[in-house]
């Protein structure tokens, strides 16, 4: 196992040899996520046989460790060769988090913390969105927004409202506990170019003289959108109607018209995303603990107590035929 701060070569290699050859987009982003920010993070490479099976980048967050992707690109999975995610990871000997994981955790993870959460999905297609924005007080909220910004228009996917979305969210969660905003160079550094690509749409809410007031940022993943940040203007007060929800709404639209079949705003802040869409998965965080051992040194543990189990069931039945004799 090879763990660095920085890029090598051999990371390099290792990220070649587990991330699909077409998906340039998943390239792209792990290898820059690889560079160093003002978080600081662990590029890792894990080998079995010589043969690297795991290559990803950590970034500090609180008390422990992410998966750099969090927030940044969350829907791209762990490069990892298949079956082997959890014992590469565990290898590690870091206390990680992964958010949200990208494949069925509980088979991917059969020995490790799982925190089942709701995230709220909705199709974009024969879903009748004002019912349910009635049905949760959401339409009323709209309204008053709509009135409140009635000389206001929609930007759709400009590199000047996403930086002005990148700074604002930075600057409303860098003293947050959750400690989110660690993510923010990374965002700036891969956000461009997704952007460039038509992987990233957004939608900013702004005054009649362009000055951004709210805005959405979202993935595209192959025929859903993805939900990750939201800024607005604090000093717009929401108790005229949210601004942020116009934006939001405004993501929707454009998804729609691109062709995308769903949105998917994850989950966490349940009280503003369960207004917006219905709950449609479950999704696991999974909490990754350190070994306390070395995988060699657990198995010798594990064929150890095989054979003490084996010779105490052995003893038992011998008691037991002395005793029915």
């Amino acid at each position: 196992m090879v763990i660095d701060e920085s890029p090598t070569a051999e990371f390099e290699r290792a990220l070649e040899h587990l991330v699909p050859a077409e998906d340039d987009v998943a390239r792209f982003v792990h290898r820059t996520l690889a560079q160093p920010t003002g978080t600081p993070k662990r590029n890792v490479v894990v080998r079995r046989r010589g043969e690297p099976v795991l290559a990803t980048t950590l970034r500090a967050r609180q008390d422990h460790w992410e998966i750099a992707t969090a927030t940044v690109a969350p829907s791209l999975p762990i490069p990892c060769r298949a079956g082997l995610l959890e014992s590469a990871l565990a290898a590690i000997g870091l206390d990680i988090l992964i958010i949200d994981h990208v494949g069925d955790a509980k088979t991917d993870f059969r020995r490790q913390k799982l925190i089942p959460f709701d995230c709220y999905v909705a199709p974009l297609h024969d879903f009748d969105f004002d019912a349910y924005w009635r049905s949760t007080r959401l339409r009323e909220d709209i309204r008053r927004a709509q009135r409140k910004t009635a000389d206001h228009r929609i930007v759709n996917d400009d590199l000047a409202m996403v930086e002005w979305t990148i700074d604002t969210w930075e600057g409303r969660w860098t003293d947050h506990p959750n400690d989110e905003a660690g993510a923010a160079d990374d965002l700036r550094a891969i956000w461009p170019e997704l952007l460039r690509r038509g992987r990233l749409m957004s939608a900013a809410l702004v005054t009649p003289d362009g000055t951004p007031v709210a805005s959405n940022v979202n993935m595209v993943d192959g025929d859903t959108l993805v939900g990750l940040i939201t800024a607005r203007n604090t000093e717009i007060p929401a108790s005229g109607g949210s601004i942020g929800t116009l934006a939001a709404i405004a993501c929707f639209d454009a998804a729609r018209d691109a062709g995308l079949a769903k949105v998917d705003i994850g989950g966490y802040h349940d009280q503003y995303k369960r207004r917006l869409a219905p709950a449609g998965r479950v999704a696991f965080a999974v909490e990754i603990a350190p070994r306390v051992f070395s995988a060699s040194t657990t198995a010798g543990l594990e064929r150890i107590a095989r054979g003490v189990m084996r010779r105490v069931r052995a003893l038992a039945a011998r008691l037991f035929r002395r005793a029915a004799d």
